[in-house]
C-alpha cells in the first residue's frame, strides 16, 4: 500500500482533529439538541381566546334598556294616549335590565297580587302544599279567580298578607289597598313584580314552586269571570314560553290591566317582565288589551333568547 507524503498526512491529521472537536463543543451539542426539540412553528398560533370572547355577548344588551322602556310606553300610548306606564324587564340569569321605564312608581296591582296572595299560603305551610291546597291556587292563578283570592283574603289577615309578603321578598314599592275588602287595589312597582318572580324562581322550594309556575304556564285564554286574558304578552310575543300572571280591573279613575310573566323567546324562560298600565277612564276593554299587547310586542327587541 501507497503511504501518504508526511505533509498530506499531517493535514490530514489536522482536519480530523478539528472536525472531532467541533462536533463535541457545547455550542454544537446544544444547537443539535435544540434542533431536535424545537416544535414546528405553525404550533404556536393554536392558541386562542375566541370562546371566552362570545360567551358573554347573549346577555348584553344591544339597546340601552331605557331606550326599550320608552319604546314600550310610546307603543301602549300610540293606541290610547294618556295611559300611565310602569316598565321592567330583567335577564334573570346575568341580573341586568333589559327594558326598563318608570320602574320604581307602584301602580294597582288589580289580580297580580294573587301572586302575593298564593306565596303566603305556600310560606304558612312551610313550602310543602297539600294536595288541595296545591289544586286550589293552581285554579286561582290560572283561572285568575276572584272568589278563591277573596277567601283566601279573608282567611289569612287581609291587608296584613301585603307587608308581610313585602318583608319576606324584599318588596320597597309595595302596600295594600286603602279598602281592606279590595285586594286588587293593592299597589306594586313594575320593579317589586320582577322582584317577586326572581323570588319565586331562586327562593321558593320546588314543591311550592311547581304550584305557582303549573298555574302560570296553563294560564287559560278565558278567566273565571269571562275576561280574555290572553292580552299583553301572550298575543304580543307569539311563539313565545311563558309563565304569566295578568290583572285587569275598572276604577272611576281609571282602568288597570297588567301583563306579568316569566318569558323566552325559546323553550326557557329567562326574562322576568312586568308591564304595569293605568289607563284613562272609560277606556274600554278592546282598546286598552290592544294598547298592552302594543306595549309587550316592543319588548322583543330586548330579548336575545
Amino acid at each position: 500500500m501507497r503511504r501518504l507524503p508526511a505533509t498530506l498526512a499531517l493535514l490530514a491529521a489536522t482536519v480530523a482533529v478539528g472536525t472531532a472537536l467541533l462536533a463535541s463543543t457545547p455550542a454544537t451539542a446544544t444547537l443539535a439538541a435544540e434542533r431536535e426539540t424545537m416544535p414546528p412553528p405553525t404550533t404556536t398560533t393554536t392558541t386562542t381566546t375566541a370562546p371566552t370572547t362570545t360567551t358573554t355577548t347573549t346577555t348584553t344588551p344591544t339597546v340601552p334598556p331605557e331606550t326599550i322602556g320608552e319604546l314600550v310606553d310610546k307603543a301602549v300610548n300610540s293606541v290610547v294616549p294618556g295611559t300611565r306606564v310602569s316598565v321592567l324587564a330583567v335577564d334573570t340569569d346575568s341580573d341586568q335590565p333589559v327594558a326598563s321605564y318608570d320602574a320604581t312608581t307602584p301602580m294597582y296591582t288589580a289580580s297580580v297580587v294573587k301572586l302575593l296572595i298564593a306565596i303566603d299560603v305556600l310560606h304558612s305551610q312551610n313550602w310543602a302544599p297539600d294536595d288541595a291546597t296545591a289544586a286550589t291556587l293552581e285554579q286561582m292563578i290560572s283561572y285568575s279567580d276572584d272568589d278563591i283570592a277573596d277567601d283566601l283574603w279573608d282567611e289569612d289577615g287581609g291587608n296584613s298578607i301585603v307587608p308581610r309578603m313585602a318583608s319576606l321578598i324584599g318588596l320597597t314599592g309595595t302596600q295594600p289597598p286603602d279598602d281592606p275588602t279590595q285586594w286588587g287595589e293593592a299597589t306594586m312597582s313594575a320593579q317589586d313584580v320582577v322582584k317577586t318572580y326572581q323570588f319565586i324562581q331562586d327562593d321558593i322550594p320546588a314543591p311550592a314552586q311547581d304550584v305557582l309556575m303549573t298555574g302560570m304556564t296553563k294560564a287559560a285564554a278565558t278567566a273565571a269571570d269571562g275576561f280574555q286574558q290572553y292580552f299583553g304578552i301572550p298575543n304580543g310575543l307569539p311563539g313565545s314560553s311563558w309563565a304569566i300572571k295578568q290583572g285587569w280591573m275598572l276604577l272611576m279613575s281609571t282602568t288597570v290591566l297588567d301583563t306579568t310573566g316569566m318569558v323566552g323567546l325559546g323553550p326557557t324562560m329567562p326574562y322576568a317582565v312586568a308591564i304595569m298600565t293605568e289607563l284613562p277612564a272609560g277606556t274600554s276593554w278592546t282598546a286598552g288589551t290592544n294598547a298592552v299587547t302594543a306595549g309587550a310586542a316592543a319588548l322583543k327587541a330586548a330579548f336575545v333568547r
